[in-house]
């Protein structure tokens, strides 16, 4: 805006307490704000001043006067504006502008803001050639419903939302800007309050109607109003017809004259999508989701037969081929005990596996195996650590599905990424058969050679008291207090030194404190302890894993074919040597022993994932769709499926759905860093470094480590023309991993050395 447009505007150079004016950036109803610069500290901030427009003038190049007649009005909405202005101080929000402090000086109010460089809302939709689709929305307004929640969870109100008040970042991430119109909620405007005139505060075609009665009270219905109007506008490519001149032909010709966005919209929209935005744009308030989260809820509604309303859940996009991505790790279940006998079980929604001639310990009920995915892997990767916990009862031991954590190697190239962090699976519950609650004697070869200890159990002394310990024990893990439990395990251990199943959920909940040599030790004694025994198959299976971890999958290899020797149908420890076959890249041999695994539990939708994966690493795309779909008619909600499939679809170059697969995914992790990588490898792709920027810079936030994240970022960065911050990231990048040759290639467009 130029200085000629805002003839009021203080000139560059004047001082308003320790901050220089620098130029007028804009004017509203009631005030002009400023850049501004303190020349101590070299922080730039914009300046709001209060200056209600139609009411004050300057006395001089500063001061600004009102007629006595409105002296009165003035006074009391300055005091407004100072109160909102210090309330303001008080939120702390990654996605609002943070207000610094109020200065009160030349007889007016000024709102010292932080400075936020990027472009608007506004400005970002009439720069693109073509009309934004809702997954690349997604990360604008997703953000900003966050905020709007928590302003009026504070007792605040907005009552300017449009898009030209909503700041994009340079990064990317928006920014919810100028509050200046904002008020109390259920706060009423008194009686000798500011008019229309002074104040200017409603905003063609996005205020709602009641916005500009000031007898009226102020209602979150308002921000619902406005926010619904700027998605209308990013839809429709313009905003919703003026709500005063709907008022007006309601009025004069019986007829609203609102277009529904349906009939607007410049791309398909789910059709819950646009009936929610219609109903938020109500002329009547009671008609309209009285809370942002009310709205937020209708728009992520959908029908069994239309997508998710991506404009308010994070979205993603498929991948580009020109960026290395790795892949994450394959689906794995250590084992751990279960809940007393008697009790119902939290598992997944798997069907139970039952080990043959199973010999429970007294007390203690059999839980299923969990479901987990695998990721696929490109070409000349190495192999991936990863963390999997998934809780299995043999006997006397339950499944609980426990997802791994992942700890990828980035100097991989050519892989994409499936896993996201470390996840629990919401499980159902179920009861057991009754023959699986049933007591057994604790008796087998060994016993006959610890007769004390068998005339223990017989008179339920010692033994006893350490089998009460070790279910205390598994209902302290399966509740996630893993501390506690182990010292519980340890006091059944102190009890009796034989208990395998102890050292078992032990190692266990050493494994799940991040402590895995403990648990590779815990894990070795349960198993020196019974060798021979079917039960040895879960220590067996869980020090498969921590062999995994290491990168030692021969020794990998020789635990789990113990497993699969005690317990031949064992359908975990088939999963989990197929996926020693996959880290090898031989998907043959990893089919044939997912095949295995599936045959033993036609519901275990973590095998099928996985072996979809294994027809990825064979480039078979086409099955490797059908088993991720397998997958999710057996678990809806399977991110790492959900991911998988998309990758499937956008190697059949089917970018639209593999965006709605990487979209629903992000519905239930809204932190899977692969995720975003995937979606800002697209972004950098469609050349749209805005959104590619917000994707990186969120997957860098989420795992500063992640070198193609800091690659992703520069490139966007030197999309943007950003030298020096496309400069910084491909430098770590590169210190992250040194083979990323994009990152050398792009440093030397940039005229640096790598």
């Amino acid at each position: 805006m130029r200085t000629t447009d805002m003839p009021f505007a203080l000139r560059a150079g004047t001082m308003i307490t320790g901050y220089e004016v620098v130029r007028p950036i804009g004017a509203g109803g009631f005030g002009i704000t400023y850049e501004g610069y303190n020349p101590i500290t070299e922080r730039r901030v914009a300046i709001k001043e209060f200056f209600p427009r139609g009411i004050a003038s300057r006395d001089d190049a500063t001061r600004i006067a009102y007629s006595k007649q409105d002296d009165e009005i003035v006074s009391w909405a300055l005091k407004r504006f100072a109160d909102s202005t210090n309330r303001l101080a008080k939120l702390k929000h990654p996605n609002i502008i943070e207000v610094l402090n109020y200065v009160a000086d030349n007889g007016t109010g000024y709102m010292v803001m932080e400075h936020v460089e990027g472009q608007t809302l506004e400005d970002w939709l009439r720069a693109r050639k073509t009309p934004p689709q809702l997954s690349e929305l997604g990360p604008i307004f997703d953000p900003i419903f966050d905020a709007l929640e928590y302003v009026h969870s504070n007792g605040l109100i907005h009552r300017d939302i449009a898009p030209d008040n909503i700041m994009i970042r340079a990064d990317g991430r928006p920014v919810l800007i100028d509050f200046g119109a904002l008020k109390i909620i259920a706060e009423h405007t008194r009686a000798h309050g500011p008019s229309p005139k002074s104040f200017g505060v409603v905003k063609a075609n996005y205020s709602p109607p009641e916005q500009s009665d000031d007898g009226g009270g102020v209602d979150p219905r308002m921000d619902v109003y406005s926010l619904a109007a700027t998605i209308y506008r990013a839809v429709a490519g313009k905003p919703p017809v003026d709500a005063d001149k709907r008022k007006t032909d309601t009025a004069l010709k019986g007829e609203d004259s609102y277009i529904p966005l349906a009939k607007a919209a410049q791309m398909t929209v789910p059709p819950e999508f646009t009936a929610a935005i219609d109903a938020a744009l109500s002329l009547r308030p009671k008609e309209r989701p009285a809370t942002i989260a009310e709205l937020r809820a209708r728009l992520a509604a959908r029908s069994t037969e239309t997508e998710p309303a991506t404009a308010v859940i994070p979205p993603v996009t498929p991948m580009d081929a020109t960026i290395a991505i790795p892949p994450a790790a394959l689906a794995q279940e250590p084992v751990a005990v279960s809940a007393p006998a008697g009790a119902t079980y939290t598992g997944p929604e798997a069907k139970p596996y039952t080990p043959s001639s199973a010999t429970p310990d007294p007390g203690q009920s059999y839980s299923p195996p969990g479901n987990e995915t695998p990721t696929v892997r490109r070409s000349g990767m190495s192999v991936a650590n990863w963390i999997a916990v998934v809780l299995v009862l043999l006997g006397a031991l339950a499944v609980l599905l426990h997802r791994p954590i992942i700890n990828l190697v980035d100097r991989m190239s050519g892989f994409r990424f499936t896993m996201g962090q470390e996840e629990q699976q919401q499980p159902q519950q179920k009861q057991l058969p009754k023959q699986q609650q049933q007591q057994q004697p604790r008796r087998d070869a060994e016993d006959d050679r610890r007769p004390q200890r068998q005339q223990q159990q017989q008179q339920q002394t010692p033994s006893n008291d350490a089998t009460a310990l070790l279910n205390r024990a598994n209902d302290l893990q399966r509740n996630g207090d893993n501390r506690q439990a182990v010292q519980v395990y340890s006091d059944a251990i102190r009890l009796d030194p034989t208990l395998v199943n102890a050292y078992t959920g032990r190692g266990l909940s050493y494994y799940r404190l991040g402590d895995g040599d403990r648990a590779f030790d815990d894990y070795s004694v349960a198993i020196r302890l019974e060798p021979n025994t079917q039960r040895a198959s879960i220590p067996y299976l869980n020090r498969a894993i921590v062999w995994r971890e290491r990168l030692n999958i021969d020794r990998a290899f020789d635990d789990i074919n113990n497993a699969l020797r005690l317990d031949p149908k064992f359908a975990l420890a088939f999963n989990t040597r197929a996926n020693l076959y996959y880290d090898r890249r031989d998907y043959d041999k990893a089919i044939a022993d997912y095949n295995q695994a599936i045959s033993l539990d036609p519901t275990y939708a973590t095998a099928y994932a996985n072996r979809a994966n294994a027809w990825l690493g064979k480039n078979q795309p086409q099955r490797a769709l059908e088993d991720f779909s397998v997958a999710l008619r057996l678990d809806p909600k399977n991110v790492n499926a959900l991911v998988g499939r998309g990758n499937a679809y956008d190697d059949l170059k089917d970018g639209d759905r593999a965006i709605k697969d990487y979209t629903e995914a992000l519905r239930y992790d809204r932190n899977h860093v692969n995720a975003y990588i995937n979606r800002g490898r697209i972004y950098l792709a469609r050349k749209d470094f805005i959104s590619a920027l917000s994707d990186y810079s969120d997957a860098v936030r989420l795992d500063p480590r992640r070198a193609l994240a800091h690659q992703g970022r520069g490139l966007a960065n030197e999309g943007l023309g950003r030298r020096e911050e496309a400069i910084k990231d491909l430098r770590e990048a590169l210190r992250i991993d040194s083979s990323l040759t994009r990152s050398r290639e792009a440093l030397q467009r940039l005229g640096v050395r790598p």
